[in-house]
């Protein structure tokens, strides 16, 4: 049996214009729920990373550089997000307007891959 992936628990929020949210939330065993929505009801997505999707987030978050804050500017519309990973002591924060991804490729690439586990 393959030795698991070791990864710290991550968290993406995102709240957005007409209701709309994202959570995905990854534990450290591997286990995900993704509950998306807006005005209406949808049922959360729940499953367990493959070996490669685990592999792929655990180099991911290697690559991620210090935690910091990307504040919406004045009058934007969009969504604000929220990453978080680890815990405790080791918790790196990551506030961000998502229009400002295209400016942290660090940070826009281990959202997009968790974007996809559903």
């Amino acid at each position: 049996m393959p030795k698991p992936i070791p990864l710290p628990r991550i968290r993406y929020r995102v709240v957005g214009q007409d209701d709309y949210m994202l959570n995905i939330d990854v534990t450290e065993g591997g286990h995900f729920v993704i509950d998306a929505g807006d005005y209406t009801s949808h049922q959360p997505t729940a499953g367990t990373l493959t070996r490669p999707q685990a592999e792929e987030l655990a180099a991911l978050i290697e690559q991620l550089g210090p935690p910091r804050e990307h504040p919406a500017p004045a009058g934007a519309s969009g969504f604000v997000a929220e990453l978080t990973v680890g815990d405790g002591p080791t918790v790196r924060h990551y506030r961000f307007w998502e229009g400002a991804l295209d400016d942290e490729p660090d940070i826009r690439n281990l959202v997009r891959a968790l974007e996809v586990l559903g």
